[in-house]
């Protein structure tokens, strides 16, 4: 009886291994069509704080009412062209709590003599958003109908410039 035990043990356990492996054997990417690249720099226009000391700085943490720049690069995979208005049909951030999503804009950005053209969204981030990490989106369509999606993670965090002003209002608020 003993030994039967330990077979079965054995044999479900080996079984369980194998289905482990096939299951990671089927867990290929699928085919991409679109490449892209986003990130996140502060704003030089925050509202409600102080302006960070250089803007345009690559970061993914914010405090209420910094502004936040999304950043969009990217290429088509069987051509190799660039995405830009030539051949992109539209491209969006995806805020969460945000009704409308954000439209991303083609341009150029830098000096005059270091010139770099991408996709770009504004945001200030509201007195009252949520703390914690926000999972945003970022979906371009291509006028060939091929879809890019990136999904990124921002960090909110307070400020205390703004807590005041929030705490000002709510007590203004319920005195009505």
């Amino acid at each position: 009886m003993r030994w039967l035990v330990l077979t079965v043990g054995l044999v479900i356990a080996i079984g369980a291994a194998a289905s482990s492996a096939l299951a990671a054997q089927d867990q290929t990417p699928a085919k991409q069509d679109v490449f892209l690249y986003v990130d996140t720099v502060n704003g030089s226009r925050p509202v409600g704080v102080a302006p960070r000391p250089l803007s345009c700085t690559q970061t993914n943490n914010f405090k209420r009412g910094e502004q936040v720049v999304f950043r969009a690069w990217g290429s088509e995979a069987a051509t190799g062209d660039i995405l830009s208005t030539e051949n992109v049909k539209s491209g969006v951030v995806q805020v969460p709590g945000v009704a409308e999503p954000l439209k991303l804009n083609w341009g150029a950005h830098g000096a005059t003599s270091n010139r770099v053209w991408f996709w770009t969204a504004a945001w200030v981030i509201p007195a009252d958003y949520p703390l914690g990490t926000a999972n945003v989106k970022v979906v371009i369509e291509t006028e060939a109908g091929k879809f890019a999606r990136y999904d990124y993670s921002l960090t909110v965090t307070p400020s205390s410039a703004l807590k005041k002003g929030l705490k000002a209002k709510r007590a203004t608020a319920r005195k009505k």
